[in-house]
């Protein structure tokens, strides 16, 4: 069983060493596009808040307000979507000089989904300035996001190829088939620019927001890079 075991093995052995040889040569190419983004989502948050420090208003009827004020800017009501609620006893501790017993304040968070800066343009100026006490930018996207991401791919690989074509002839070879080709995964776009968030946020600002931004959302970015190996003849 030894010297079977002992055989195979230079078998196999012989059978690499005799194997010819693989030139090749190994690039990368990259490739990216920027693109305006026409899924903008906004998160709404709202509170309970006291008039005059006196009645509560509460949050169905706060709800009930920003869905009209959804309404009558002409936001779609499949593009509003709740996030989550929530409450405490605690948010107006110190400004109501520690009572006792203070209320429980709700809140809820809404999402709403824009094509454009012009739909919160269309909003803010509508909203109860009491009653919503932050929103945000949390996501920009495309509708056709993956045919992008698609045509940035095809494109570095192609750049890759392109670049192992230049290369080899100028040493004197000649390109072949590819062997390999490999996608380098360079991370996600950031789910927001920072400027378009700060847009958002001066918004709430009547003297910063001004009535419209008349500014378009950041482009999104979209890169990939890929590293192929080809055969040289």
């Amino acid at each position: 069983m030894a010297a079977m075991i002992l055989v195979s093995s230079m078998v196999s052995a012989q059978t690499i060493l005799h194997q010819p040889k693989i030139k090749k040569i190994v690039v990368t190419g990259s490739a990216e596009m920027e693109v305006d983004p026409d899924e903008i989502y906004v998160n709404f948050i709202l509170r309970e808040y006291h008039k005059g420090n006196k009645e509560k208003v509460g949050i169905d009827a706060i709800k009930k307000e920003f869905l009209e004020a959804c309404a009558k800017a002409g936001v779609p009501k499949e593009n509003i979507s709740v996030e989550g609620m929530a409450g405490n006893a605690y948010g107006d501790w110190f400004v109501r000089k520690r009572k006792k017993d203070p209320d429980f304040i709700a809140n809820i968070t809404y999402i709403i989904k824009f094509s454009s800066s012009k739909g919160v343009d269309d909003l803010v100026p509508r909203l109860n300035d009491d009653a919503v006490s932050n929103m945000y930018i949390s996501r920009k996207s495309h509708s056709k996001m993956e045919e992008f991401r698609k045509t940035v791919k095809i494109n570095a690989t192609k750049a890759a190829k392109e670049k192992a074509v230049y290369l080899s002839e100028s040493i004197g070879e000649k390109l072949g088939g590819a062997l390999l080709i490999e996608e380098i995964d360079t991370g996600s776009p950031m789910p927001y620019m920072m400027k378009a968030a700060n847009m958002a946020m001066e918004a709430m600002d009547g003297n910063a927001y001004g009535g419209e931004t008349s500014m378009p959302f950041e482009k999104i970015k979209i890169r990939y890079e890929t590293r192929a190996e080809f055969e040289l003849l």
